[in-house]
């Protein structure tokens, strides 16, 4: 087989990271490229940082294992905690989303992620309100969540595993200066609003969109890849329920600004109820389940209201006629 002069391979080369270079391939074959992209970032710089951070604070990744174990914590831990969400926030969801953005349209960045302004402007609040109007509701699914027996082999596993991802969370919640709850509100609630929204609605969202070429399959579905990932399976059906309600209002919206609006100031909330009232970090329900359940349901009931006011108010049929363009390249 005779060698490609070194100009050909060089060309070829450049030529996979043109602009749109993916655009006409399966939602398959482009879901699979992401999926490439996310491992390959989140590994390079999810190391590259665990070095760096290592070397800085002295703290060693089986130190960072058992946070909970610790009788005295790490005087540098805050901050390496902060610096490997950082990390995470560029390896698994900023730089992937780009290269998707870049890869799959020829269009801007911007305009495939959609952060643009809203079709509406009463979205800004809404997208807001929504999110933080549903927090009694997903406080009470998380009890339910919490009820559904597993076999215990399977149960204990579980378990651990949400342990293990909501220790890193805890000891940061933990600490009690106002320097770290702004901080906690820049790096917990900023970071993931931002990141999580522009992978699962901005990408994953819209990819799935192109796929089934209607609005609410593709919501369902990436809100389920967005609880999955969390690893934290009794919090899976509050964090479900929070996924499809991002989704819907970034589809009636037009913009991912108001998910990511939506979705920061709902962490920003927890993030400074635990911080003047501690007890919540514990698992324990503070109110009792008929309380629970009433203040559930009329967060479902204004949350309802909410949408069928973006229902009313959007122009959906303006932008699922663009996604339709992009579509017929799966036909």
């Amino acid at each position: 087989m005779s060698e490609l002069p070194a100009g050909e391979f060089t060309l070829k080369n450049r030529r996979v990271f043109k602009k749109g270079f993916y655009q006409d391939r399966s939602t398959g074959q482009q879901l699979f490229l992401l999926l490439g992209l996310s491992l390959m970032s989140f590994f390079i710089i999810g190391l590259l940082g665990t070095f760096i951070l290592s070397a800085m604070t002295g703290i060693t990744v089986e130190q960072l294992a058992t946070i909970s174990k610790m009788k005295t914590p790490h005087p540098q831990l805050g901050f390496f905690i902060r610096g490997m969400q950082l990390a995470q926030f560029l390896g698994l969801f900023l730089v992937p989303s780009w290269l998707a953005a870049r890869l799959f349209a020829v269009e801007p960045a911007r305009d495939y992620l959609k952060l643009t302004r809203p079709v509406h402007p009463g979205f800004w609040m809404i997208g807001i309100t929504i999110l933080l109007f549903s927090l009694p509701l997903v406080q009470w699914l998380g009890e339910l969540n919490r009820a559904v027996e597993f076999p215990p082999a399977l149960a204990d596993w579980m378990k651990e595993k949400e342990n293990d991802a909501n220790d890193t969370v805890k000891a940061l919640l933990g600490l009690r200066s106002v320097k770290d709850l702004l901080l906690n509100i820049v790096f917990i609630a900023g970071l993931a609003a931002v990141g999580e929204e522009l992978l699962f609605r901005g990408v994953l969202q819209r990819m799935f969109f192109r796929q089934f070429g209607q609005a609410w399959p593709a919501i369902i579905l990436s809100a389920f890849l967005f609880s999955s990932m969390h690893m934290q399976f009794f919090g899976f059906l509050p964090r479900f329920v929070l996924g499809i309600l991002l989704g819907a209002v970034y589809w009636y919206s037009g913009s991912l600004w108001t998910a990511i609006l939506g979705h920061f100031f709902y962490d920003a909330l927890l993030i400074v109820l635990v911080y003047f009232n501690p007890v919540l970090l514990q698992d324990e329900p503070v109110v009792g389940p008929q309380a629970m359940m009433v203040s559930g349901l009329v967060s479902a009931l204004l949350v309802t209201m909410h949408l069928h006011w973006m229902l009313r108010h959007t122009k959906v049929d303006q932008y699922q006629d663009k996604e339709n363009d992009s579509s017929e390249h799966n036909s």
